[in-house]
């Protein structure tokens, strides 16, 4: 019987002191490289981590994302580089990207200190969406995204927190809900316009200028009196509520609404009096605002 040399086995008591070689793969001594490279790899990835963290530390974005991609490119399955990584990007408003790396950080493991920094980021994520609504004319599709990213803020949080979720959560769900109620709103109204005759409608001007007694509704019967001999403008149109002066037709663009027509352009077409009725408070995130009326002929 002979005896077959093992890895491990003193050399001298395989086959009288001589290696059996045709049994050695080296595969102890790869093995051993790769573990050498690999703990190599994992310091280096620790450093690099560090001064990512030190850089963010340091409000530094930009520089604390390029370490922290170069520790991720040694070693991808460490959870906190990737949460380290979602924060950073969080801070440059990359907010997408910054999903993706809470996400993969929760893969690896399931800490509630990324649950937070990740519900937190879907936060500022649906302020940022609030903002840019207002900035487009139909912000209703931001909204409705914002909308999303709030609930599942407030889905993400640890149970503890979702329990009683923070008041700034619930305070940014209910403003969302207010700003898709007011767009929506808008909208509708410039549907309103859209699909009525330039010449049917008009701005109300100058009623912080009139101490009125009584509030204008949507339907408030109003009536059109012309004012030729208006000491300030000859084709000055007064509009009246109830035999109560509330303000003129706006005859400048800088006070009347684009899709009204103005007191010079009614001059021709309107008698000298006429019935007209209030429609709405145009309004949408403008230091000017605009109280429109229809005629009815």
């Amino acid at each position: 019987m002979t005896w077959e040399w093992k890895i491990g086995d003193p050399v001298d008591d395989a086959n009288g002191g001589t290696m059996d070689a045709q049994n050695w793969t080296g595969d102890y001594y790869f093995e051993e490289d790769n573990r050498d490279e690999s703990r190599i790899n994992n310091s280096k990835s620790n450093q690099y981590s560090k001064k990512a963290w030190d850089y963010y530390m340091d409000f530094k974005d930009e520089e604390a994302l390029h370490y922290i991609n170069r520790a991720l490119d040694l070693n991808d399955t460490n959870s906190n580089n990737w949460n380290i990584n979602g924060l950073i990007l969080e801070g440059l408003k990359r907010y997408e990207e910054s999903q993706e790396c809470y996400d993969k950080s929760l893969q690896l493991y399931r800490d509630n200190i990324v649950y937070e920094n990740k519900a937190r980021m879907l936060l500022k994520w649906s302020v940022k969406l609030v903002e840019e609504s207002k900035k487009v004319p139909n912000g209703l599709n931001i909204l409705q995204k914002a909308e999303e990213k709030i609930l599942k803020a407030i889905n993400t949080l640890p149970g503890q927190n979702r329990e009683k979720v923070p008041d700034r959560y619930l305070y940014q769900r209910d403003a969302v809900n207010y700003y898709i109620g007011y767009e929506k709103e808008y909208q509708n109204n410039l549907e309103i316009l859209k699909a009525c005759d330039k010449y049917e409608l008009f701005t109300i001007a100058g009623t912080k200028f009139h101490e009125n007694s009584k509030k204008l509704y949507p339907g408030a019967p109003l009536k059109l009196l012309k004012e030729p001999d208006n000491e300030f403008d000859n084709d000055a149109i007064a509009v009246y509520f109830d035999d109560e002066k509330v303000g003129y037709v706006a005859n400048s663009n800088y006070t009347k609404y684009e899709l009204t027509a103005s007191a010079s352009e009614l001059q021709d077409k309107i008698p000298d009096s006429i019935q007209a009725e209030y429609l709405f408070f145009l309004s949408r995130y403008s230091p000017v605002q605009f109280d429109i009326g229809r005629i009815i002929r």
